[in-house]
């Protein structure tokens, strides 16, 4: 092979090594596109999940925030457990929802504050439906236990200087098949209650602990500071 040819299959190497990068390069540019792509997806995926978690959350409880609602507008129970307004006509739905389902239902407020459930840091819709959570998740667990046997739950909220605590206990058949993901027996339900509870406290920047009580009870214990001034 002469000179020229020598020099003209070296030009065909670079020339192909040359092209071989430029192909390693469009790669890498449309994999940084795909890339992109895929992030945007993601995020509008993200994004489109919350709103459908924020959308059956607000779905759960418009139950609740209507019942609590009438009850407040017919005035039903004012004054008869404490000063709050909201928190008198949750104690009245309860109270006749147990009676309902032959459950003894004991509430003890102990609270200096009128309206308390406005002096913390969310709203009083959400308020509501953190505590109503709570207690239906109780009388849910008691409606498994038979008639025949032991239906109780306790309810108290006291007012200390930085906020309130909330305790919640209340008969169940077995601590050990209690899930507290969703709080219920059937770990494949939603447990969109629990949700709502521990979003509303983490909200307050309070705390809330699942207690197994023995076998057969169960202690929730929420505390939510003041909002601040």
């Amino acid at each position: 092979m002469g000179v020229a040819g020598k020099a003209f299959f070296l030009f065909l190497i670079l020339l192909g090594i040359r092209l071989w990068i430029k192909k390693v390069l469009d790669i890498e540019k449309d994999n940084k596109k795909i890339e992109t792509t895929l992030e945007i997806m993601n995020q509008s995926y993200t994004e489109l999940q919350e709103q459908i978690d924020a959308a059956r959350k607000y779905r759960h409880d418009i139950p609740k925030h209507l019942h609590i609602m009438e009850e407040v507008v017919l005035g039903l129970s004012d004054g008869k457990y404490c000063d709050d307004k909201l928190l008198n006509a949750i104690a009245h739905m309860k109270v006749e929802k147990c009676l309902e389902k032959n459950i003894d239902l004991k509430i003890t407020f102990s609270m200096s504050e009128k309206n308390i459930s406005t002096k913390l840091p969310i709203q009083e819709i959400d308020f509501n439906g953190l505590v109503q959570n709570l207690l239906d998740n109780a009388i849910e667990e008691c409606c498994r236990i038979p008639e025949s046997s032991e239906r109780k739950i306790i309810w108290t909220i006291d007012q200390i200087s930085e906020g309130i605590k909330i305790w919640v206990a209340n008969s169940c058949n077995n601590t050990e098949n209690i899930d507290f993901v969703t709080g219920k027996e059937d770990k494949k339900s939603h447990g969109w209650g629990v949700k709502i509870i521990k979003e509303t406290v983490a909200a307050t920047g309070g705390r809330i602990d699942y207690i197994k009580a023995g076998t057969n009870q169960i202690h929730v214990e929420v505390f939510m500071p003041f909002a601040k001034l």
